[in-house]
């Protein structure tokens, strides 16, 4: 956070007196074009806990405020339901979509009932891998499940400060081990190149998971 915060500050400083901000009287939101159909992405920002290494953008989770979010939210995806936007699919990413579950419940269930969406992609953490909240992204219409997993390995996991947040690399192959099967994709997300990352952890990760085995994996940097 403090890195974060030093670079935030420097970059403020270095390019405060480059760019050259106009303001704007009005601003027209984008009008679709009827030939084509878009991809919705569907940011929640909040997070039980902050990664130190996340670099995306997300806040730590006040469930007054989050509500409100959700209920803005509804109000926006309506917006371009109005303006005439045509949805073939949905990726949900954060933060943490699956924070407060029955509020992503209903605007999934809302977006796809408005544009008869068939394809919704949503992230969600280890921690949340139980029945109840499943359930509820299953009949919501979720069929990709996204799960931040970064690790197997208990030592990485300590130093990204994950093991006590979504337990030990063993428990969290047997959660995901425990919902292969009720989505049509389940992808885990990985980190790579990670310092103090070796080439034996790396490989172990790979071995884990065609162990579970995951339908995809994605590997970032």
């Amino acid at each position: 956070m403090i890195v974060e915060a030093a670079l935030t500050n420097y970059l403020r400083r270095k390019y405060q007196h480059t760019l050259n901000f106009s303001t704007f009287e009005q601003i027209s939101d984008p009008l679709p074009d009827q030939r084509r159909t878009y991809l919705l992405y569907i940011h929640i920002p909040f997070c039980e806990e902050l990664c130190p290494y996340c670099s995306f953008n997300r806040f730590k989770l006040d469930i007054p405020l989050a509500k409100r979010y959700f209920h803005a939210l509804s109000q926006e995806i309506a917006m371009y339901r109005d303006r005439g936007f045509r949805f073939d699919a949905i990726y949900v990413g954060g933060g943490t979509p699956t924070v407060l579950p029955d509020e992503m419940g209903k605007v999934l269930m809302q977006t796809k009932d408005w544009f008869g969406v068939s394809r919704i992609s949503l992230e969600t953490n280890p921690n949340h891998l139980t029945n109840d909240i499943m359930t509820v992204m299953k009949q919501a219409g979720v069929n990709r499940l996204s799960v931040g997993v970064q690790s197997f390995d208990d030592e990485l996991l300590r130093k990204m400060e994950r093991f006590h947040k979504y337990g030990s690399g063993q428990q969290i192959k047997e959660k995901l081990s425990q919902f292969m099967g009720m989505f049509d994709t389940l992808n885990v997300d990985m980190i790579f190149n990670f310092p103090s990352q070796t080439r034996d952890m790396l490989e172990k990760d790979l071995e884990i998971i065609m162990q579970i085995p995951a339908d995809q994996a994605t590997f970032y940097p």
